[in-house]
């Protein structure tokens, strides 16, 4: 019903919009192959963003380098045990924590080759910074008020709690309504122009950007 949809969405010349926190990796393996080049794509809330008709424009937001280290030493402050993964594509992405390559592609969407150290992905320009996940107990809550404390000025620090919590942080632009507006303000579409859906907390800027909003009925209660 829901690919149904979108294909009609599609063949009627709507803009189809999809916007993840997931890296292009595991957006690639879960979303429909036959809808991907018909749908324009926000992935790992907003640090890429890729148009395809009768959209366009590829946008990447890196971080430098010194916010980064920041980021890393205020996480291990808090908890030096706590998982910090930089993501630099979609695809490749550094790592402090011990991969488990039997299970990689079921968990990661990985391959061994994607994978690098912190130190190395610390020089390929990442543009997403996910502290948190499974294995390690974290307070997300405090973690992302001392954060903001810290580089709210600076950066985007939204929880997601759906699965494993977890904190996205990406640059201050890099946002999911910021990136819809660069897909679509050069084609003269208004954000009050856009019917939204989502579920966790990483959606709520954009419900509260977009036009028309709808929570699923599974959304948490904020959203």
């Amino acid at each position: 019903r829901n690919h149904r949809a979108l294909q009609q969405c599609i063949e009627r010349g709507i803009p189809v919009v999809i916007a993840t926190s997931r890296p292009t990796r595991i957006f690639n393996r879960i979303f429909p192959q036959d809808l991907r080049e018909k749908c324009s794509y926000i992935v790992m809330s907003g640090a890429v963003t890729k148009g395809n008709p009768p959209l366009s424009g590829y946008y990447k937001e890196a971080f430098p380098i010194d916010i980064v280290r920041r980021i890393i030493e205020a996480g291990r402050f808090f908890n030096p045990a706590v998982r910090i993964t930089l993501e630099l594509d979609g695809y490749e992405f550094g790592v402090d924590w011990e991969i488990d390559y039997s299970m990689l592609w079921q968990r990661n969407s990985a391959t061994p080759d994607m994978v690098l150290s912190i130190e190395e992905a610390l020089k390929r320009q990442p543009c997403k910074v996910a502290i948190g996940g499974a294995g390690v107990t974290i307070n997300i809550h405090a973690l992302e008020t001392r954060l903001k404390e810290q580089f709210g000025d600076q950066l985007s620090i939204v929880s997601a709690l759906i699965g494993t919590p977890l904190l996205n942080i990406t640059t201050k632009t890099a946002t999911k309504p910021g990136s819809l507006h660069k897909l679509l303000g050069p084609h003269g579409i208004s954000l009050k122009d856009v019917l939204a859906f989502g579920d966790d907390l990483p959606d709520l800027d954009m419900l509260r950007e977009c036009g028309i909003s709808i929570a699923m009925a599974n959304a948490f209660p904020e959203v």
